[in-house]
């Protein structure tokens, strides 16, 4: 497990490292974890990659404050939980605007710490990213599902649209399918669209990563009922698809 502290004041930042050490002395994951820490907004922002399953981020900040790194945070990453961390509560309001899980204010006592802690880490382990292996003979590449914009059959070859390509291995949308969560759903018997990259659903067509996809008749009730599920999920941002 990946924690991230962002915070200008070492002191804090020294607080809540030794606050999460107790807290997994205390109850002690089945995997090892990793603190990492950054002392303002923009050294976390920075070429960032999301690997964190857990960031506390200071929201006044001297260069770019935790807001402003929220917001970059959640242009590609929308499943590390967010805890805002501030002297003032009345900021940490503007949290909900960047699906923040909880916020703590100054100065932070290892109970209330070990709460937000405690539903930080549900949270992470319920929204783990999943991989999946695509082999093909001596070849094989472990592929994060948020990666893939979507599947293809053609020819009895499944083809995964990826950030990093297209990759294709014989076998059936059926299998592909069973292999992937519910994020990916089917618009017609020739393609599986990972809800999270819709761009827009008009009458017969699906936008997905700049793509346009056949929705065929039979499958876009069940297709729209998926994709206002899955926004409603992420705090009813289904306003990023043009539905």
């Amino acid at each position: 497990m990946n924690i991230a502290i962002v915070d200008d004041e070492r002191e804090q930042s020294d607080i809540l490292k030794g606050y999460i050490d107790r807290y997994f002395g205390e109850h002690p994951l089945a995997e090892s974890y990793n603190v990492a820490i950054f002392t303002d907004g923009d050294e976390l922002i920075t070429n960032y990659e999301p690997k964190y399953d857990i960031i506390f981020l200071d929201i006044e900040m001297a260069r770019v404050n935790g807001m402003k790194a929220a917001r970059v945070i959640r242009q590609t990453d929308d499943g590390t939980a967010l805890i805002f961390v501030t002297r003032l509560a009345r900021y940490a309001l503007k949290g909900y605007d960047v699906a923040a899980l909880d916020f703590m204010v100054k100065p932070v006592d290892y109970y209330g710490f070990a709460l937000k802690m405690k539903k930080a880490v549900k949270y992470s382990l319920a929204n783990r990213q999943k991989y999946i292996v695509i082999k093909n003979g001596a070849d094989a590449v472990s592929v994060s599902e948020r990666e893939i914009y979507y599947v293809e059959i053609f020819e009895h070859n499944i083809i995964y649209h990826t950030e990093r390509g297209d990759f294709k291995i014989f076998g059936s949308l059926k299998t592909a399918a069973e292999e992937l969560s519910d994020d990916f759903v089917p618009c017609n018997r020739c393609y599986l669209v990972n809800m999270r990259y819709i761009e827009g659903v008009t009458d017969n067509m699906v936008t997905v990563h700049g793509e346009e996809l056949i929705i065929s008749r039979y499958k876009r009730k069940a297709l729209m009922d998926a994709v206002v599920a899955f926004w409603g999920k992420r705090g009813g941002e289904i306003g990023r698809a043009h539905v």
